[in-house]
């Protein structure tokens, strides 16, 4: 499931903040309370999740916009301060497939036509070209309805937050949330059994209808035979001898029409209600057309304004970029500046005033964030009311068409039974002819029903090859359900190659490392003694047990094709791990992160790592970025400018 961070961007109360993320690597460091960790919360925020409300946030947060690639589309996640229930996402995939929505967290209406896209989780599987699978709503509930899997349940295993790392071993203590990353677990590794129940189901109905098919035959074939109904060939000579009496009939009968010299008046009532409803229809098909013309152009329009939010997002960063340049030398003659003195309140360049203004980019980009934003939901619901509008109309053009081609029939019916004299010379004629073609519609039923038990004969016999294809894909899914186990165990194999790699103490070669797919809590077997997350003891001892473990499922996720979001943002990986006392435990850990980020570098897991200090590759790690984030002026903190607790 690829998923890339490429930048966040940070809009402040004074300033515009950025941070870009390397394709392998970032590693941010620094003392406490420079916002380390409040970048990985704005991006578990710019997803859908809470945002911890510090005093920085509450004083000088805005927004954050956090650019990102899902799938194949280069999008955008936008986010204010205020935005509690839904994520602003903007995806583009060249010049043609561009959008931009307002995804709520919850469902809601459909946010795209002709896909169940209904909420930001929704949307963010869409655009990865993932399909979740479905679990119970309430897992303990046999009746409980089917739901898609939500992006929350397995970003779990993407996001190891530091409040939780050493607390909560990915949530699987508590009752609701546990249950949730086990149903994350079994996406993961493909042990879920809902299409197979579906298949057995569909094999087993297929085998009933087979046999009621050919119960059916045998039961219609008694009855036609009991009551001398005949064979399908006599029914098709009968119709034959019918037909040729009822052509000769309808010959008689068009004889007496065309020799009718009374001329045939249709009522003035008809004519005025056809003039009436054909100018109807004209209108309506006209009021269609502008309807039709006006979509177009706020489609295009929509468009424009999708574009324009993009170009205001590049001016932006231009203007970021050039904000500080400082000229040497005049750009218009060539002449060298460096030694002209400065002047407060006067341009070095020109020598203007320059009055001192109270500049806010972050304020005055967010204005007209949200304005385009306004203006994009406000053409969409345009356009929702107009399509609802557009489709009563074609309803209502369809039913005057209706009525119209009625009345026409009725008016041509009266002019051709107005003459009475005429009625009565073909009364005779009609009720033959119609006691002909009752018989013949008789025979044609009865030729149906045969041709119908030889059609039903036909699809029992085409019904066993849906019954073998059907066995053949159960077995191809409990195939792919024994690979799940693989899947299972190769993680647990992981694991257990991890932790003697890192050194976590109590684990040796001769141990055992089981994951049952039942709970999905991984233990380690030591002779007699089983024991797992809870009874690791220390807190640093359960930090390293939950990285070593979210380790082993991206390396087998990457190995193995499995659908998990190629990104792992780690927190504190040595919390509660003392540098100074265990050295050698936290040099073996990031040896093994940058192994990990190495074999899977370029098309692999994405990492971003958050400690106090900073532990380089001991080789070189190719795209590895760090940045110090230590409240200095060379290396500022999240809000440059920001003092206080």
């Amino acid at each position: 499931m690829n998923i890339r961070l490429t930048q966040l961007v940070v809009r402040t109360r004074q300033t515009i903040e950025r941070i870009d993320f390397s394709k392998t690597v970032t590693f941010l460091y620094g003392p406490v309370g420079t916002g380390k960790s409040t970048v990985a919360r704005l991006i578990d925020y710019c997803f859908g999740g809470d945002l911890e409300r510090t005093p920085a946030i509450q004083q000088e947060f805005v927004s954050v916009v956090l650019g990102a690639t899902l799938g194949e589309y280069e999008c955008t996640l936008e986010r204010g301060d205020e935005d509690t229930q839904s994520v602003r996402v903007t995806w583009s995939l060249g010049k043609e497939d561009i959008g931009s929505v307002n995804a709520p967290l919850s469902a809601s209406e459909a946010l795209l036509p002709d896909t169940e896209v209904y909420n930001l989780s929704d949307l963010l599987f869409h655009l990865c070209g993932v399909e979740p699978i479905k679990v119970l709503r309430r897992s303990r509930d046999p009746n409980s309805p089917l739901v898609r899997l939500s992006f929350r349940d397995i970003w779990r295993y993407c996001y190891l937050d530091q409040a939780l790392l050493d607390s909560s071993f990915f949530r699987l203590d508590d009752p609701f949330r546990g249950r949730k990353s086990q149903d994350a677990m079994r996406f993961f590794t493909g042990l879920h059994s809902e299409r197979l129940s579906q298949l057995q189901a569909d094999y087993y109905r297929a085998i009933s209808e087979k046999a009621g098919a050919r119960e059916a035959v045998i039961q219609i074939r008694e009855f036609m035979s009991r009551f001398g109904l005949g064979s399908e060939l006599e029914l098709t000579e009968g119709i034959e001898i019918l037909e040729s009496d009822l052509r000769a009939k309808q010959a008689q009968k068009q004889t007496l029409e065309t020799e009718r010299a009374t001329d045939t008046h249709p009522t003035d009532e008809m004519k005025s209600e056809l003039r009436e409803l054909s100018l109807a229809v004209a209108d309506l098909q006209e009021a269609i057309d502008t309807s039709q013309t006006i979509l177009g152009e706020q489609e295009a329009l929509k468009a424009e304004l999708i574009t324009a939010k993009l170009k205001a997002g590049r001016a932006e960063q231009a203007g970021q970029i050039f904000e500080d340049i400082d000229y040497s030398i005049c750009p218009q003659c060539g002449s060298d500046l460096s030694m002209r003195p400065a002047v407060d309140d006067q341009c070095r360049l020109c020598g203007t005033p320059s009055a001192a203004t109270d500049i806010r980019p972050g304020l005055d980009t967010e204005v007209i964030r949200r304005e385009l934003n306004d203006r994009i939901d406000q053409i969409s619901d345009s356009m929702n009311r107009k399509r609802q509008a557009l489709e009563r109309s074609e309803r209502e053009l369809q039913r005057l068409e209706n009525t119209k081609r009625q009345l026409d029939r009725q008016l041509q019916d009266a002019l051709q039974r107005y003459d009475s004299a005429f009625v009565e010379k073909i009364r005779i004629v009609d009720r033959e002819i119609a006691t002909l073609e009752e018989r013949f519609q008789s025979l044609m039923r009865l030729q149906e029903m045969s041709r119908a038990i030889g059609e039903l004969e036909e699809r029992a016999g085409a019904s066993q090859g849906i019954i073998d294809r059907l066995r053949f894909t159960i077995e191809e899914e409990r195939s792919r359900l024994r690979s799940g186990d693989e899947n299972a165990r190769a993680i647990a194999e992981k694991f257990k190659a991890i932790m003697l790699d890192v050194g976590l103490p109590g684990v040796s070669d001769e141990d055992d490392v089981l994951l049952d797919p039942r709970d999905w809590k991984p233990v380690v077997v030591h002779a007699e003694q089983k024991w797992g997350f809870w009874e690791t003891g220390s807190g640093g001892k359960k930090t390293l047990f939950n990285v070593c473990y979210a380790l082993a499922v991206h390396e087998v996720a990457h190995e193995r094709g499995m659908p998990v979001p190629s990104i792992l943002i780690i927190d504190s990986p040595t919390k509660n791990i003392s540098d100074d006392e265990n050295p050698e435990l936290v040099q073996s850990l990031y040896r093994e992160i940058y192994r990990s980020a190495t074999a899977v570098s370029g098309i692999g897991t994405q990492f971003l790592i958050i400690d106090s200090d900073l532990v380089e590759p001991t080789s070189e790690l190719i795209g590895f970025s760090q940045k110090r984030m230590a409240g200095t002026r060379d290396a500022p903190s999240l809000i440059s400018y920001y003092d206080g607790p």
